[in-house]
């Protein structure tokens, strides 16, 4: 016995048995045509209109459902098809667009938000991928036909176009292309060089008359070239600006299969990786090269316009100028036709030795508190008191014996994940194995304390690279040699009737607390600080806020002063110290 709204229905009157749903339950069902929404361009046009016009995401999930519904069907597409699949591809276009500002603004303020906006492009650009690999196919077999001999073009311009896409959701998470996906690459663009439609531009029909015509070797030379922006030293935004000028540039370009000088890079076609700098002794017929002096010259200039631009632009659009001309100068030794070494401004030491490695503020401050308890007693000193000396001490080297190598440090380290490939007074090269360090970001705030050294070292990091999905390597620049973790509060109004005093702390003046770093004068190593500067949570900076910072003898009320860095979870501060009490009253 069942009840339905109150009614109670014996054996003999069940309810109606339910109609089954359509493949897509999106889809009206007096509409029988968009059962198969790429039947056509004309049925893709009605379906689109009816999917959710504010929900990006949502209308990507359902287009990718209908891309992945027609490649599990196993039936070669037709024209038809084919024409539906280019019209949605350029509906999408600004849906692409906008997810991309949209993951860019979320990268370091909600990762989380933004890990699913990337995962949402990933898959879009794999399923059109796919669907303009299986037409491929089909044209290719039928390319006596004079009508499927005319959609190679297009076909190979989109496949590349997507591949590229790809590549650049890759380099936004600092990540490298397996040598399959290379050899995936060279093989379509080898292909479209055999059918002669290498050179053709060509612009989806559906994008308007407007639209920019592209080449297959222009979209192949922009996946090859928007790979060297992967420098580890990019933010998401500066990619994004980054790659959209190298679009714009690379039109000049053009693969040769002979050098026109022994500048430049070539790109072995029958290789498992892409453009590689020439060093005069590169030959063979599957090479080709490429010179871009071009795009060094477009850059050139795009250096000289914001570098004018500074000394009139004012305003926040001269923190933009400032910010673009930064990533054309951290790219321009990638793209140049001939490499100009850098010096670095302190040798580096090739070591192998294992370290342990705490990521972010919070952990940091939690294994650093854990080791000022255990020294707490050996020593009286007020930290807070530290001012700057000449050759303030450095870390000490513990001796080492004969016998040590990286497997014996590895073997009486708590947590061998991490190891330190190289150093310098500066500087550390850190890389870690088996997953760790994965969730590593690019500004990082990072604690590394070396199996050969005593103590921590206080660092951020500048460079990432994700070499595989088991293995990151990150470029740790050090500021500061020595640190204290220190708990500071929000400095209140004292009230009498409420005042009381716990271990010579008044406690109606104590606010809200939050942990934070205090950094002992001289810091960063390359670059000396003389003043005394904490980390504190971004949250709890604003210029000239005053805190009450707690240490075992005093109590001292600071103002928080200018920045010296910033990023979304973390300031890097100076102080002045404006009263100090005794906790002893």
């Amino acid at each position: 016995m069942t009840t339905v709204s109150g009614v109670r229905l014996g054996p003999t009157h069940r309810r109606p048995a339910a109609p089954k749903k359509a493949m897509f339950a999106f889809l009206t069902p007096q509409a029988k045509d968009l059962s198969d929404p790429l039947q056509n361009a004309k049925a893709a046009a009605t379906w689109l209109r009816q999917l959710p016009s504010l929900d990006v995401i949502g209308r990507q999930q359902q287009v990718i459902a209908v891309l992945d519904a027609m490649r599990k069907m196993q039936r070669a597409p037709d024209l038809n098809r084919i024409n539906a699949i280019q019209f949605v591809d350029a509906a999408l276009g600004a849906d692409r667009r906008q997810l991309i500002k949209q993951y860019i603004e979320n990268s370091e303020s909600a990762p989380k938000l933004a890990d699913r906006i990337w995962q949402a492009l990933w898959e879009m650009s794999q399923s059109f991928t796919l669907a303009y690999q299986s037409a491929l196919e089909t044209a290719m077999h039928q390319a006596g036909n004079a009508r499927w001999k005319a959609t190679l073009p297009l076909l190979f311009v989109r496949l590349v176009h997507f591949h590229g896409t790809g590549a650049k959701l890759r380099v936004f998470k600092y990540e490298r292309w397996i040598p399959a996906k290379w050899i995936e690459l060279h093989g379509t663009y080898l292909r479209a060089c055999e059918r002669q439609c290498d050179r053709q531009p060509i612009a989806l029909p559906a994008a308007g008359a407007n639209a920019q015509a592209w080449t297959v070797e222009q979209e192949y030379l922009y996946v090859l070239l928007v790979h060297q922006l992967n420098t580890g030293n990019l933010s998401p935004i500066e990619i994004d600006w980054a790659s959209l000028q190298l679009r714009a540039w690379s039109r000049r370009l053009s693969l040769e299969q002979i050098p026109k000088s022994m500048e430049g890079f070539f790109v072995d076609l029958a290789g498992r990786e892409g453009i590689v700098r020439r060093t005069g002794n590169d030959r063979g017929s599957m090479l080709r090269y490429l010179d871009t002096t071009p795009l060094a010259e477009g850059m050139d200039r795009a250096i000289n316009a914001l570098r004018e631009a500074e000394m009139t632009d004012q305003g926040p659009i001269a923190a933009i100028n400032q910010q673009r001309l930064g990533v054309l100068r951290k790219i321009q030794p990638m793209l140049a036709p001939t490499f100009h070494t850098e010096l670095r401004r302190d040798p580096r030491t090739a070591v192998a030795v294992s370290a342990r490695v705490r990521i972010g503020l919070s952990r940091i401050c939690v294994d650093i508190s854990a080791k000022a308890e255990d020294a707490s007693a050996e020593s009286s000193t007020e930290q807070i008191e530290v001012f700057a000396v000449a050759g303030a001490p450095r870390p000490k080297r513990k001796a080492m014996v004969e016998d040590d190598s990286l497997a014996a440090s590895l073997s009486s380290w708590s947590d061998p994940m991490w190891e330190v490939k190289d150093r310098s007074v500066a500087g550390l090269r850190i890389a870690a194995t088996g997953g760790v360090g994965q969730s590593l970001t690019l500004g990082a705030l990072v604690a590394v304390r070396q199996s050969d050294v005593e103590g921590w070292l206080l660092g951020v990091v500048r460079r990432l690279n994700k070499v595989s999905n088991d293995e990151v390597e990150a470029g740790v620049n050090i500021i500061a040699e020595r640190m204290v973790a220190v708990t500071l509060s929000a400095k209140r109004r004292p009230n009498e009737e409420i005042g009381y005093v716990v271990d010579g702390l008044t406690m109606s003046t104590m606010g809200e607390r939050f942990e934070g770093l205090y950094l002992p004068p001289p810091s960063r190593p390359d670059k000396p600080l003389a003043m005394k500067t904490v980390i504190v949570p971004t949250s709890e900076y604003a210029e000239g806020r005053n805190v009450v910072l707690t240490t075992t003898h005093s109590v001292y009320t600071v103002s928080l002063n200018h920045l010296v860095e910033q990023r979304p979870d973390w300031s890097w501060v100076t102080i002045q110290i404006i009263e100090k009490k005794s906790r002893e009253g």
